[in-house]
């Protein structure tokens, strides 16, 4: 999301399949440790992991090397505990 701001957003559930209510993110600036970071939450179930994609794409200044690198790596870990809900 755009650094430096802080912005909610509920995913069109027409775009992103995810059981009821559905999925929210949220980003914005904290301080982790002293240090200043950007965050991002998520609050909500996968139904469908590769569907990460669509909230890669809204993502920037990730530090990937080329898009579709997060979704790969979440993909990869698609049977541990807590990869399709942020945990």
């Amino acid at each position: 999301f755009d650094s430096g701001s802080t912005i909610e957003w509920t995913p069109s559930p027409e775009k992103l399949a995810s059981p009821a209510p559905g999925m929210k993110l949220k980003s914005g600036p904290e301080d982790y440790f002293g240090k200043k970071c950007q965050v991002v939450e998520m609050d909500g179930n996968f139904d469908n992991l590769q569907e990460l994609v669509y909230i890669e794409s809204a993502l920037s200044n990730t530090k990937t090397k080329f898009y579709g690198e997060l979704t790969q790596a979440m993909l990869a870990l698609a049977d541990a505990p807590g990869s399709n809900n942020g945990t």
